[in-house]
């Protein structure tokens, strides 16, 4: 073969190679560490998530039930229009806890089903967990966002001015605004929000396993049949 041949030919061939490297990903020993990274994550973030989303669940359903049986049993007009008004808007705040997936409860789990015995297997496992994480992190994030204080604050002053301006109930009326708020605002607040950084970190090429932190509880505000309560979250 003619010398002159030979450096072309040679490119050649590595034009074909590199791409077919590129395909291959990171290793399996790289890929086990990034899924004990997600796992790791995903898994410490269900017991937040879980004990935020029931709290509030149960909480928005027991006031709710709470203002329709007050509706329903008195015998006051305006006591009536105060508590029907307040079923309304109190369900605004059980629908969308029980019609919009809340991820970061059911990601771990999710991904716990999958098979890892084998590096192809560890790999396809890896790509539904990065997709988990991430949709736990968009979830968070839009659950904190303005879009979520806008809808929570419209609805309570709507329900407020309805009091107020439509059946002449002020002082109920501007009681509905400021305690809606408040809770909306709450509810907003104590959302878990460890799968955002987690992405963020993931995003960076960070794929260390957090370590186990001491637990130390956080005091978060929960709606209660009785008024607001407090509860611990570690």
């Amino acid at each position: 073969m003619p010398r002159s041949i030979t450096p072309p030919l040679l490119a050649l061939a590595l034009l074909l190679v590199a791409p077919r490297a590129r395909a291959e990903g990171p290793s399996d020993a790289d890929v086990t560490r990034r899924l004990a990274f997600i796992s790791s994550t995903l898994e410490g973030g269900t017991v937040a998530a879980d004990r935020w989303w029931y709290g509030w669940y149960a909480g928005w359903t027991a006031l709710t039930t709470g203002e329709v049986v007050f509706a329903i049993a008195a015998t006051d007009r305006g006591f009536r229009v105060d508590s029907a008004v307040g079923a309304v808007s109190c369900s605004l705040g059980v629908i969308p806890l029980g019609f919009l997936p809340f991820v970061p409860r059911t990601a771990a789990a999710s991904l716990r089903t999958l098979p890892g015995d084998t590096p192809e297997q560890r790999r396809r496992k890896l790509a539904a967990g990065e997709n988990l994480l991430r949709k736990s992190a968009e979830t968070e994030a839009f659950g904190r966002s303005w879009l979520t204080h806008a809808l929570g604050i419209s609805v309570s002053v709507a329900a407020g001015l309805v009091l107020a301006l439509g059946y002449k109930r002020p002082v109920t009326g501007t009681i509905n605004i400021v305690t809606g708020i408040a809770l909306t605002e709450a509810q907003i607040f104590t959302q878990p929000t460890a799968a955002i950084g987690a992405w963020r970190s993931y995003e960076h090429g960070n794929f260390e396993t957090p370590r186990a932190a001491t637990k130390v509880p956080r005091w978060t505000i929960v709606p209660q049949p009785t008024g607001i309560g407090f509860a611990a979250q570690f």
